[in-house]
């Protein structure tokens, strides 16, 4: 049996190697969209992020240094001192904590980090040898214990990874999924560096798990890196949930106050992913507190629900072929899609959708509790016409809980909800998955009102989840649904010329045949494309 207090060797996520180009990229519209938001003056003030590495940070650089203070923290948890030099990867959480909280400064003014007024608990839980843990001490939970309790962080940000058999059982995972479920904290996790499948940390449950993508020459973050690790994990779940941006980021060096370093432009290195889903949690989690009439939009399950819902899903995988949306909800290699803050964001903004009554609004999110019967379940009236995109993405933790300083599934609280989309000739159900996670993305045939019903299939306990959904306006003249106004189009489109083409009348009148009214309407979209679905 796997001894939780047998010495564990860290593995760093990244590759050591430098390029050109900076940060801003990653946080503009093609990357995180992060800038989105500072735009809206959201910046992770006073949010608290535990950043748990092999090492610390160089919290006197420049790029960390305002005249509101340093708002970087340094904490041993291995009993080996607090330092940023040292270990077989020097400099690599300054690198991590600069693409998350990164303030600028002369010469760098626009690399500026995710979250650029966060406050980040930077945790050191691994020794001089790597280990994190001994005989009587766990680094990990120590810290989080700790900067949970003291220091009030809601978001922890891991770019580290365990060697083992990922499958969500290791003391580590339960160890995460039992912080997320009874502390209601956010874990923004790396799916690892291999390539192989997702590795532990990034099999926890209850977390976030980003892969990396890279920038290529015309092409801004649309590929992921080849060392990104694949999905599903080895027992079968959907992870990783979101890809990020890791190549051509400028960060701070630990080698002076005013070195700085430019993450490679091919590494796809992970560690320098998940600093955009612990930054972009930040600044959703600003918006939630600043919202006092919506208590229960900062919670873990709303926040995933809301990034993974928007995550921009057209991304190619490692050996360059597109992701069709249309056909693969999830990807091995992107998962749902590229992290878009401001798409998240518009979301959570759009507010709390109410059970049991229609909804008119195109976007919105809800968080609940099923009550503990099998019988139980919400129903959401969802208002949607033909040919939109309906998106909706339901979220629950898994239950774990903790005995005598070890981590086991609670299977008295061992929760899984069925997801059920009904309409117009649309049935979808998913159910008797091992995820946590359920997720849809379809067109509609045709207008109504659909019904979603969330249940709870245990009889043991209460349940509670998130949901995010969207309701994506077609393009019109875009006949042939391919995201964009073109040639394919007109050609649809001059078949149906003076004729009654249902497909393509546009102007629906009493002469109920496609004319020059028609073409006009069509005109005005002529080379518009869909940036949520548009394969390039």
């Amino acid at each position: 049996m796997f001894n939780r207090y047998s010495p564990i060797i860290l593995l760093l996520l990244l590759l050591i190697c430098s390029s050109c180009y900076a940060l801003q990229g990653s946080t503009a519209e093609g990357g995180s969209n992060a800038a989105g938001l500072h735009q809206l003056g959201l910046t992770g003030k006073g949010i608290n992020i535990g950043l748990l590495g092999a090492r610390n940070v160089r919290n006197t650089h420049e790029a960390f240094n305002d005249s509101n203070s340093v708002h970087i923290f340094n904490f041993d948890f291995s009993g080996s001192g607090i330092d940023y030099m040292g270990g077989s990867a020097p400099g690599h959480d300054t690198w991590v904590a600069g693409i998350i909280a990164s303030r600028g400064w002369t010469g760098h003014l626009n690399d500026i980090g995710a979250a650029p007024d966060c406050n980040i608990y930077s945790a050191r839980v691994a020794d001089n040898n790597n280990y994190i843990n001994n005989y009587t001490n766990d680094f990990v939970e120590d810290a989080l214990n700790a900067l949970i309790d003291t220091y009030n962080c809601r978001i922890f940000v891991l770019p580290i990874q365990l060697s083992g058999y990922a499958n969500g059982s290791s003391q580590y995972s339960l160890m995460l999924d039992y912080f997320a479920y009874t502390n209601d904290v956010i874990f923004a996790l790396a799916s690892g560096n291999g390539p192989t499948n997702v590795t532990v940390f990034g099999d926890a449950y209850n977390g976030i798990t980003a892969g990396a993508l890279i920038d290529e020459p015309n092409d801004f973050y649309l590929k992921v890196g080849a060392q990104s690790n694949y999905g599903p994990t080895v027992d079968g779940r959907k992870k990783p949930e979101i890809t990020c941006p890791a190549s051509s980021q400028t960060t701070a060096s630990i080698w002076s106050d005013i070195s700085y370093y430019t993450t490679s432009k091919t590494s796809g290195a992970t560690s320098y992913a998940v600093p955009h889903t612990g930054g972009v949690a930040a600044l959703l989690l600003q918006y939630a507190d600043s919202t006092v009439s919506e208590p229960d939009d900062g919670h873990n399950e709303v926040i995933k629900a809301v990034i993974v819902n928007s995550a921009f899903p057209n991304i190619r995988d490692k050996s360059g072929n597109f992701t069709d949306p249309a056909n693969q909800v999830w990807n091995a290699h992107r998962g749902y899609g590229r992290i878009d803050a401001l798409r998240a964001y518009q979301t959570l903004a759009a507010g709390r959708i109410t059970k049991n009554t229609t909804v008119a609004s195109k976007t919105g999110w809800a968080y609940d509790t099923l009550g503990k019967n099998k019988a139980s379940t919400h129903i959401y009236y969802i208002a949607g016409k033909k040919n939109e995109r309906f998106v909706l993405t339901v979220v629950w933790n898994r239950a774990v809980k903790k005995s005598d300083s070890w981590y086991s599934v609670d299977t008295s609280r061992n929760f899984d909800i069925d997801l059920t989309v009904r309409g117009s000739a649309l049935d979808i159900l998913l159910t008797g998955s091992t995820d946590n996670l359920e997720k849809i993305d379809v067109n509609l045939p045709a207008d109504g009102n659909y019904q979603v019903t969330v249940k709870n299939t245990t009889s043991i306990e209460d349940c509670r989840y998130g949901l995010a959904f969207e309701i994506i306006e077609p393009l019109t003249g875009d006949f042939d649904m391919d995201y964009d106004v073109d040639g394919n189009d007109l050609g649809r489109m001059a078949l149906d010329w003076l004729g009654a083409g249902t497909d393509t009348d546009i102007v629906y009148d009493s002469s109920n045949i496609v004319n020059w009214r028609d073409f006009a309407e069509f005109a005005n979209s002529w080379l518009l494309i869909e940036k949520r679905y548009h394969n390039p």
